[in-house]
């Protein structure tokens, strides 16, 4: 290799180390969402609602979440993507900071502002900081995309406690107008820094090992809809999700009824969030080793052993069947962009990463009205054979040779 051409790899290398270090600054905040439950009391307090009442902004914030990747997928054909990073940011602080300017008797604004603006925002900024991992390290998908999303479970770490301590001290509205402030420095910061590589980027990469790559790449909805692929992924996704979605909702107050101490569930809570970061990061990187249809199926394994283990599981077992549940939701959100992209290709991954979401919205969402429609045993029965009907799926994704996309 001459010296030219080893400057010029140098180069490259030090381009997208830049951005991945810039993606992981952005991704500091995109874990806000999940400190809803800690929100969620000072909800009710402050608009005089029920539970029920006051976690409907959540559930639309999810459904939403999948449309903001959609838009956010399509918008990368025609506009760069720092602009649609500077639009999903500002409407992500615009649904924070209206809701802090929400009167109390109008608690169904934030089904708009929380679950409308913020839902579609985080979806877009989501969308375009995988499908950046995804295009700069087609050779590292699964490390890139684990390290980034790493970050954004351990953002829901460093948020928790900081957004416990400003409701205390400035109560509903004023952590909200923090919190907006601080989606405003973000948006800049990653407006200026995030960007797509030049055309033509790393073509003659040739993935090698357990990591296979499909020859022809889908650049439309249209490409995807007419690949039988497509809907094996969805079906994957929707499969990986019930389970965890379940057993997450309901974690304390079950383990409650099974006689568990609550220190010890409070616990469990903590570390389950510090295992779903550990599931993002070795789960994806290694799926760059034992490719990623075998590191899906380990996480389906573990959910069926962690489900069977709840049907008799006392004490400290149940408290491990979440943190094994937990681990494997991680595993799973941070390897199927690069499972999804490995089938149907990295020169759109925006948009096809957001289709194959669709399977990920639909389990989250009905996964809420299972566990209203039937008994708690039979909605975990159910999640662990879906769970089975994953690893069938997986194992009929077809064979992908050793090709460049």
């Amino acid at each position: 290799i001459s010296v030219k051409e080893r400057d010029v790899m140098k180069s490259k290398n030090n381009s997208r180390i830049f951005i991945l270090i810039c993606g992981i600054i952005c991704s500091l905040i995109m874990g806000f969402c999940y400190t809803y439950s800690i929100i969620q009391p000072y909800i009710m307090d402050y608009f005089s609602i029920e539970s029920s009442m006051a976690s409907l902004p959540y559930t639309i914030f999810l459904a939403l979440f999948v449309v903001g990747n959609y838009i956010g997928g399509v918008m990368q054909k025609k506009y760069p993507v720092k602009i649609i990073m500077l639009v999903g940011y500002l409407l992500m602080a615009a649904g924070i900071f209206a809701t802090a300017l929400l009167p109390s008797s109008a608690p169904a604004g934030m089904w708009f502002t929380y679950g409308g603006l913020l839902g579609i925002g985080d979806g877009m900024v989501y969308n375009v900081i995988i499908a950046m991992m995804q295009k700069w390290f087609p050779d590292k998908k699964g490390l890139a995309t684990g390290i980034t999303l790493a970050v954004l479970g351990i953002s829901a770490t460093i948020l928790s406690p900081l957004c416990s301590s400003w409701l205390t001290s400035y109560g509903f509205a004023g952590t909200f107008k923090i919190l907006a402030g601080i989606y405003i420095v973000i948006a800049v910061f990653g407006m200026l820094t995030i960007k797509a590589p030049p055309e033509g980027y790393m073509s003659d990469y040739k993935p090698s090992g357990a990591v296979a790559v499909s020859q022809n790449a889908c650049m439309t909805a249209g490409d995807c809809f007419r690949r039988k692929e497509y809907y094996l992924l969805s079906l994957i996704y929707f499969c990986a999700i019930p389970a965890f979605v379940l057993l997450s909702a309901i974690f304390v107050s079950y383990g409650t009824s099974r006689g568990l101490d609550n220190a010890l569930l409070v616990t469990g809570v903590s570390v389950a969030s510090l295992m779903q970061v550990g599931g993002r990061f070795l789960i994806s990187t290694g799926s760059d080793k034992i490719g990623r249809k075998g590191a899906m199926l380990l996480c389906f394994a573990i959910t069926i052993i962690a489900i069977v283990l709840l049907t008799f599981s006392k004490g400290i077992v149940y408290v491990i069947c979440f943190w094994l549940l937990s681990f494997t939701y991680g595993g799973t959100a941070a390897t199927m962009p690069s499972l999804i992209t490995d089938y149907l290709g990295s020169k759109n991954a925006g948009l096809v990463c957001s289709l194959v979401m669709i399977g990920f919205g639909i389990a989250s969402i009905g996964t809420s009205f299972l566990a209203k429609a039937v008994s708690t045993s039979i909605a975990f029965i159910l999640a662990g054979l879906i769970a089975v009907v994953g690893i069938i799926v997986t194992l009929a994704l077809p064979k992908l040779g050793s090709s460049k996309q």
